[in-house]
């Protein structure tokens, strides 16, 4: 290996990519985007990183050599950087037994029993947007406290935590994330929001070791009920989708979605429904709607819960259905979400 090739590429997990930058002859930061948001997110958080001399911004990676590559772990990327890859993943575990038909209870029954009161090797915030962001919710404005009766929210900053962007792309260590909430819980309350967040967290890690056992199946027509099925599905614009004869909901998410490269957990899931029982459209067309457009993108958790509400994944009880008249009665009863992006 030539001394040049001593370099590391950056796709993903950029806190533990800086961690080891001291190794390396250059780091190059590539995130993977589709989209002008996506886009200016990453360029946003690469600058913010200022502590760091030696990471580059990389346009295309096809001219780098490289010796290492942080990035998803996912079967594609297996085949292209083969050896190159580092094991490591933003994620509460090294490693967790589960069989792959368990459920998310089942195995948050066995993730919960592994937690740590905390994490000793965490990941200190290295990115001023980030650490930012980090005290304004658990100490500027104690958010951590109600977040479970506010979870739902559809407009606004304060609802939710707004760390999933952080998570996905490796900028906020998720063992930091997990300590920050312990240590809220020490110095202010411990409540059903704080257990609330950890239980979020789960989610996510649900998803990725339930990929480690099932892979491709994540992509493939039939999810886990049938035999694989990677046939081509539609890519959708959003002129095109904005034609289709539906609920004003779904135009208004569709907006938010364009402009913003957001939306909440709730409008998601209202989307998703209106996607597969009102318009009957292919679950993988709606997920890859999310890869190239949610600045919070994970591919194991977007592509999980699409196969989860399609009724393909490991849940026995079907397709799930959203009334979206109900849901809105319930979380935006003055309608100030469809006001604001229709």
């Amino acid at each position: 290996m030539s001394e040049d090739s001593k370099n590391l590429l950056i796709i993903n997990n950029i806190s533990y990519g800086l961690t080891l930058s001291g190794s390396y002859k250059k780091v190059f930061f590539s995130p993977k985007f589709y989209s002008e948001n996506q886009e200016r997110f990453f360029k946003d958080l690469y600058h913010s990183f200022k502590c760091t001399n030696n990471l580059e911004w990389k346009d295309y990676i096809e001219d780098v050599d490289v010796s290492a590559v942080l990035c998803w772990d996912s079967d594609e990327e297996k085949k292209v950087f083969e050896e190159k890859m580092i094991n490591y993943q933003n994620r509460l575990f090294e490693d967790i037994e589960f069989d792959f038909t368990d459920s998310f209870s089942n195995f948050r029954k066995k993730a919960e029993k592994k937690l740590p009161p905390s994490y000793s090797h965490a990941i200190y915030p290295q990115s001023d947007l980030v650490m930012k962001e980090i005290e304004y919710y658990f100490d500027e404005k104690k958010l951590a406290k109600s977040y479970f009766e506010t979870r739902n929210g559809l407009v606004g900053r304060d609802f939710s935590t707004k760390f999933s962007a952080y998570l996905s792309c490796g900028a906020l260590d998720v063992k930091y994330l997990y300590n920050r909430v312990k240590e809220f819980e020490k110095n202010h309350i411990k409540n059903k929001s704080t257990s609330w967040i950890i239980f979020e967290l789960l989610w996510r890690e649900f998803f990725y070791w339930h990929y480690q056992k099932l892979t491709t199946k994540y992509f493939s027509e039939y999810g886990l009920k049938g035999s694989l099925d990677f046939s081509r599905f539609k890519d959708y614009e959003f002129d095109e989708l904005r034609e289709l004869p539906v609920h004003n909901f779904f135009y208004a998410a569709l907006n938010e979605l364009e402009e913003t490269g957001y939306l909440s957990n709730r409008v998601r899931q209202i989307f998703a429904s209106i996607w597969l029982n009102d318009l009957n459209l292919n679950w993988r067309s709606g997920a890859f709607l999310f890869e190239r457009t949610l600045v919070d993108y994970d591919v194991y958790s977007n592509y999980g819960n699409w196969m989860y509400l399609a009724g393909v994944g490991g849940d026995p009880r079907g397709r799930r259905y959203f009334n979206v008249e109900k849901q809105l009665d319930m979380y935006d009863p003055d309608r100030v979400y469809m006001k604001k992006w229709l």
